[in-house]
């Protein structure tokens, strides 16, 4: 692509088209002077003002390019950014719901432990009274004897 561009540079230079490249070739072009024989050389000034206005167009038409491009860029960039953000919403809105899942069967298992636990105490509590029994049975037993 490099020799290419540079066929390119070099053919606007031999055919006598200003190229810009940069913001430096712009200053130069607005900083040109006209230049005549003398005060009343209006033809020659006539002439240069039209090379001039020329060069002015290429330089507005760079510009417009280099703007395009710019804008082109940007538009990139927005729907970048965009469709990111599309994304981060979509990631999100799973994550709640992922958390409100998870806390639902957070308290589905603590539930299950309360009644366990519940369970637990109240077969102990019968195992006490069992024994309780067991223990106050073999006193009276041991009363007959």
């Amino acid at each position: 692509m490099w020799p290419l561009v540079s066929w390119f540079i070099h053919a606007r230079f031999f055919l006598g088209i200003t190229l810009f490249t940069s913001r430096e070739d712009v200053e130069r072009l607005l900083g040109e002077k006209m230049k005549g024989k003398n005060q009343n050389d209006y033809k020659g000034k006539s002439e240069q003002m039209i090379k001039y206005i020329k060069k002015l167009r290429t330089c507005i038409r760079w510009f417009m390019e280099l703007e395009d491009g710019y804008l082109a860029d940007q538009e990139k960039l927005r729907s970048m950014l965009d469709s990111k953000e599309k994304r981060h919403a979509e990631i999100e809105a799973q994550m709640r719901a992922k958390v409100e899942e998870l806390n639902a069967i957070i308290q589905d298992l603590q539930r299950q432990h309360a009644s366990l636990l519940e369970s637990f105490r109240k077969e102990e509590a019968d195992k006490l009274i069992d024994l309780l029994k067991i223990s106050s049975s073999s006193v009276n037993c041991l009363a007959c004897f």
